[in-house]
């Protein structure tokens, strides 16, 4: 069920065009994104550039464990994605899919270390 919300949000974003995907291109943003999200399964190093970017950008980085990111986005291989902080909606969005991950076990927030 919850599967089903955060699919849609992120199915907003990218309806909108307000939504990057891939590491290097979350890297290459001046402004900053409400909220990062990477598949469990993203390298070391590409987790790493996230979590300097989660603290450039001051916002969560979310992990997805049980259900891979490319399925929610139905986008092959993409392993980490954000939506742009372009406007007041998106903002909107990244707090809702936040909301719907917490009680599922699946979502879990990066907090420093070993995840």
């Amino acid at each position: 069920m919850q599967n089903d919300k955060i699919s849609t949000y992120l199915g907003f974003c990218i309806r909108s065009g307000k939504i990057v995907f891939g590491v290097d291109r979350a890297e290459a943003l001046k402004k900053g994104v409400h909220l990062l999200i990477a598949d469990s399964t993203l390298s070391e190093n590409s987790m790493k550039v996230l979590v300097k970017l989660k603290e450039k950008f001051s916002c969560p980085l979310l992990v997805t464990e049980g259900v891979s990111l490319s399925e929610l986005l139905h986008r092959p291989a993409v392993k980490a994605a954000g939506p742009q902080n372009k406007k007041f909606f998106h903002k909107n969005l990244a707090s809702a899919i936040l909301t719907a991950s917490a009680s599922d076990a699946q979502y879990k927030l990066y907090s420093g270390g070993n995840n």
